[in-house]
């Protein structure tokens, strides 16, 4: 249903260069791309700059007429990109310094979706919520990613695998090692 009201939201972009229908698309993903950006990233400023340059590049893609069959995926892989191309000056212009900042604040309980007949494990997961987020800076990026698109967007395999451009499976692999990975951290040391 998601993907139907954005593809009729594209055409009246496109067809009536409607501006509203912009608006609306906007409005119904800025939420998740910014939390998407905001763990990613050492401030918060910067998360809602490569937010807001995440909506002007899709802009710039709706008006060159370019095919976009996933307005979600897309927005995902664009702000992908800008946090690569953030890091990438930063490495370019190390003199500008972030110390240590954490974005546990951004993350209100508004954030976690229910579940929508999701399966036990991703329950159980969702239910460990915050020790998730407390271990995510400590996974490997592939796990960050997935995790975070997972258990805090909702999104599904194939929506992730589309992001990342990787196969389901392979996402299926990623998610439950990143799980493990967490476990194993929480353990108690014998």
């Amino acid at each position: 249903m998601t993907q139907l009201v954005d593809r009729y939201l594209l055409y009246r972009i496109r067809a009536k260069r409607d501006a509203d229908a912009f608006a609306k698309i906007y409005d119904r993903h800025v939420e998740s791309i910014y939390r998407f950006v905001v763990f990613k990233l050492p401030k918060k400023e910067d998360a809602q700059d490569v937010t807001a340059e995440a909506f002007t590049r899709l802009w710039q893609h709706i008006q060159q007429a370019r095919p976009i069959s996933n307005v979600r995926a897309l927005l995902y892989q664009i702000a992908r990109n800008l946090v690569a191309d953030f890091y990438r000056r930063l490495e370019q212009t190390p003199e500008e310094s972030y110390g240590d900042v954490t974005n546990e604040d951004e993350i209100t309980s508004h954030d976690v979706y229910t579940d929508k007949g999701r399966n036990s494990e991703l329950i159980e997961a969702r239910s460990e919520l915050s020790l998730v987020l407390d271990q995510l800076d400590k996974l490997k990026e592939d796990y960050r990613d997935v995790l975070a698109l997972r258990l805090i967007d909702g999104l599904s395999f194939q929506e992730i695998a589309t992001i990342l451009g990787k196969q389901p499976g392979h996402v299926r692999v990623i998610y439950h090692r990143g799980l493990k990975a967490i476990k194993q951290a929480n353990e108690p040391l014998p």
